[in-house]
């Protein structure tokens, strides 16, 4: 039965093909599921077409930081379905007119030839982070140099020891930072009233993100990995429609509450899997894990979906917190609590590490932890994929199947 399914995507040549095949062969019994994909397929084309009618947008990351963004009635483009969705153009035109070398991280060449391909869309803004990495804080000047608008904040690093005193000197620099992101994104003074109510908002969503993952955990296939994965993308930025987003997930729950047990397609119990680092082009990948018998129920990605916001203090200073307890703040020590977190709650047999093609940054982040789970006896695989638009290559799927026989 994994055989028949692997043959009827092998001839799959895109992402949008993979998704299309699970929404509408995989999923076919799923609208909630169907309901998902079109927002996501349609997401950065409707957010074009919303600033073309003169709704305000903004390109940015779209994982913790949106309701400052919503809370000033702009709609976040998040620039990493560039990746995802975009053309398979993109690479080339960094080449050869931005001039990036080859060995440059494939994220950073494929959204920079995307924004170039897509600059008559007419959504010229980016929020940029200056803490994702040094290859971004490059590319940002190199935008700008096209007519595009750029803010930075200065996203502090959280050091592997720091002092209570020195911490809440790092929330009061980054809580200064999205106050003057909140004006630059306004034209004016922030609401702060209006951070508060998207961060109540937020705080729903997660709970019900929350609630879906459990029930995932007693039909893992019911809703498979690469659809989970634009769940928790969904959960950061909403897939630029945060009330059909959330009418999405309501759909889910009640599909899921009474919903049928979905075997697997190997005859035995799902092999449980923790997946760590960037969140995969490859789709391919996903569809290998869950056609060999697996399923990924641990997620430990940029999108923070485990806890909630504080409702108790300034509401600002709730998304600089927020920040600072997560796993991009700063030492890799403070991700691992997560990890290890993900690891007990997903009883996952292992770590599938994944990142991209030329990106040191994070290459050498998960070699770290490779080596600290193997030292506890977990065992792990590190995979490293493309951003661009393509299917993943046959060796990457070849190691992904090898290694949940391993664990099965």
């Amino acid at each position: 039965m994994a055989l028949s399914a692997a043959a009827a995507t092998a001839g799959l040549e895109s992402q949008l093909a993979y998704i299309r095949h699970d929404r509408d062969v995989t999923h076919a019994y799923s609208p909630a599921v169907g309901r998902l994909y079109d927002l996501a397929v349609n997401y950065v084309h409707d957010a074009e077409e919303a600033y073309q009618r003169g709704e305000k947008a903004v390109w940015v990351m779209g994982l913790w930081e949106v309701p400052l963004i919503y809370a000033t009635d702009t709609i976040p483009v998040s620039f990493t379905e560039l990746g995802r969705l975009g053309s398979a153009d993109s690479i080339t035109v960094a080449e050869d007119h931005f001039q990036i070398p080859r060995e440059t991280c494939s994220m950073i060449s494929a959204i920079l030839g995307e924004w170039w391909l897509r600059k008559d869309s007419g959504i010229r803004k980016v929020l940029a982070f200056n803490a994702a990495c040094e290859p971004f804080n490059m590319a940002w000047e190199l935008i700008k140099a096209e007519g595009f608008e750029i803010h930075r904040i200065d996203t502090v690093y959280l050091p592997a020891e720091v002092g209570p005193e020195r911490f809440e000197d790092l929330v009061a620099f980054l809580t200064h930072e999205l106050r003057e992101a909140g004006k630059w994104l306004s034209g004016g003074e922030l609401d702060t009233a209006r951070v508060a109510v998207e961060i109540k908002r937020r705080n729903r969503i997660l709970a019900k993100v929350r609630r879906i993952l459990a029930l995932r955990f007693e039909n893992p296939l019911y809703i498979r990995s690469l659809a989970t994965m634009y769940l928790l993308m969904g959960s950061g930025h909403y897939l630029g429609q945060p009330e059909a987003f959330e009418s999405v997930l309501d759909e889910l729950l009640v599909e899921m509450e009474s919903a049928a047990l979905i075997p697997s397609p190997s005859g035995k119990p799902v092999v449980p899997i923790l997946w760590c680092g960037g969140r995969g082009q490859e789709f391919g990948v996903y569809q290998a894990v869950d056609d060999c018998g697996a399923a990924i129920l641990g997620w430990m990605t940029p999108n923070s979906f485990a806890r909630d916001y504080r409702e108790d203090i300034d509401p600002v200073e709730s998304l600089a917190r927020y920040y600072l307890d997560g796993q991009l703040a700063g030492a890799s020590v403070h991700r691992r609590k997560i990890l290890t977190h993900q690891l007990a709650s997903s009883k996952a047999r292992g770590i599938l590490f994944y990142n991209y093609v030329g990106c040191s940054f994070g290459g050498v982040t998960l070699e770290m932890e490779r080596a600290h789970f193997h030292e506890k006896g977990i065992p792990s695989i590190c995979l490293e994929g493309t951003f661009q638009v393509g299917p993943p290559s046959g060796q990457l799927l070849t190691r992904v199947r090898a290694f949940v026989e391993m664990l099965s």
